[in-house]
């Protein structure tokens, strides 16, 4: 029972033992008097009035005891108890259907694989169109090009293929479709099997592009150069385009700062002995049947003092002459590449450069005659972009000025000559790989009296 209750009900009855007991003492008495009646009906009054008021606060403490709004807390309780614990049983209901709907997803795109390997096609295009001076053409070691004082459109198709058979497992290769007057010639670019053994090193095999040349391969796409020409020496001209061997290349932290790495092992250059022949002490780069029985042992070490600066230096050892005689040629190459967006300058600036030398052995006089003279020819190129990307006018935003000076010097060759070209050009970006270049070049050859000028304008897309 509730201690008030039995409190009040303890009094109560205290009350009415009292009364009795008068009572009793009253009933003694043989003959009640008035005033003891009196007296006695106003004590009955009085106790029937604090029992009334008893009852009352009984009422009362029973009513808060066994509040309403006690029970409907608890009822509210409950029932929120019972929402969650329907909401908690909706929730997980929904994530067990949405995993089941995930893990069925993937199922679906596993089984559309055609297979367990992943291909990709890609590449780049360009169209060019070149009109000429008199008299202008590179400095190569054959007559000059017949197209030289004409015009004439150029057209290129490089597809490429990369095939990722598994994790580590991958292969590239690399065509190039290009218009020789009414014939389409094709070129093997690169076709090269690579593993990745670990994060810092990978294995490839097969024809890639040389290390060691920079702008070969980097720089070279239609889409990625910012001219539509290539630069003296570096490209056609003093290194090998591509090479057919093995390669291991990779990265290596340092600090904040990281060095990249790659060498090869590969078929050697061939060099032209033939006196008849205007291209005598040149190299025949695409030596693939290793005539000569030659090993070319070289690479490239680039270093990365800041993320957007790169510094390399590149080399390959060989031996180049026929079998039997002892004639080699050292081939070195630095380059330097600076790409960052600035904004005082309101945009990117783009910086490369890179110098190439080619220093042939003079071989004796009863073994190779015919090359009784010095063979070294070095040369390269500088070249600067600026890209407004901070200033909000679409077209201003989508131009790049370019200006390149390049040069190969082979005075004390056969060919006689050096070349220098300034050439400066403008970009517009129809997209972030889609071009249009315009251009302007004056050559000048010293030592042969021929200079020129040339006029280009290129679209190239890479895809």
């Amino acid at each position: 029972m509730n201690p008030i209750i039995a409190l009040i009900v303890a009094c109560a009855i205290a009350s009415a033992t009292s009364v009795g007991l008068a009572q009793d003492q009253t009933n003694t008495d043989k003959f009640v008097s008035k005033e003891d009646y009196l007296k006695l009906k106003e004590d009955h009054d009085k106790l029937k009035q604090e029992l009334d008021a008893l009852k009352s606060q009984i009422q009362e403490v029973l009513k808060k005891t066994a509040s309403p709004e006690s029970e409907a807390v608890k009822a509210q309780m409950q029932d929120l108890q019972k929402k969650e614990l329907a909401r908690q049983a909706e929730t997980d209901q929904a994530l067990d259907d949405l995993e089941k709907q995930v893990k069925t997803a993937k199922q679906m795109a596993k089984d559309s694989f055609p297979g367990s390997t992943k291909m990709l096609i890609g590449g780049y295009g360009s169209a060019t169109f070149t009109a000429t001076s008199s008299g202008y053409g590179p400095a190569q070691p054959l007559p000059p090009d017949d197209r030289n004082g004409h015009n004439f459109f150029t057209a290129t198709l490089n597809p490429f293929l990369l095939w990722k058979l598994s994790d580590r497992l991958l292969f590239e290769g690399e065509l190039e479709l290009e218009l020789e007057g009414s014939e389409t010639s094709t070129a093997l670019e690169m076709a090269q099997m690579s593993y990745l053994v670990n994060d810092y090193i990978t294995v490839g095999a097969g024809k890639f592009l040389n290390p060691m040349d920079y702008f070969v391969e980097r720089q070279h796409m239609a889409w990625v150069n910012k001219l539509p020409d290539k630069p003296l020496a570096v490209y056609d001209g003093l290194l090998a385009e591509s090479l057919l061997g093995l390669q291991v290349r990779g990265a290596i932290p340092a600090g904040p700062t990281k060095f990249g790495y790659a060498f090869y092992i590969a078929n050697a250059p061939s060099l032209n002995v033939d006196t008849n022949d205007l291209g005598l002490g040149t190299f025949e780069f695409d030596n693939f049947d290793n005539l000569g029985n030659h090993v070319a042992v070289g690479g490239r070490i680039g270093f990365y003092p800041l993320p957007e600066l790169e510094i390399g230096y590149g080399f390959q050892f060989a031996g180049v002459g026929p079998s039997g005689t002892d004639v080699n040629a050292n081939f070195h190459s630095v380059d330097l590449s600076y790409v960052r967006e600035l904004a005082w300058m309101k945009g990117a600036i783009n910086l490369h450069a890179q110098w190439v030398w080619s220093l042939v052995d003079r071989p004796s006089a009863s073994s190779l005659p015919g090359l009784q003279f010095p063979n070294d020819r070095d040369g390269g190129y500088v070249q600067l972009a600026y890209r407004p990307t901070k200033i909000e006018i679409p077209f201003l935003s989508n131009l790049e000025p370019v200006l390149r000076y390049d040069v190969v010097d082979q005075r004390k060759t056969p060919v006689g000559f050096d070349e220098h070209r300034w050439t400066v050009g403008l970009d517009y970006w129809l997209s972030p790989s889609t071009v249009a270049k315009l251009a302007y070049e004056w050559d000048r050859q010293n030592g042969s009296g021929e200079n020129g000028r040339a006029f280009m304008l290129q679209f190239a897309v890479g895809f």
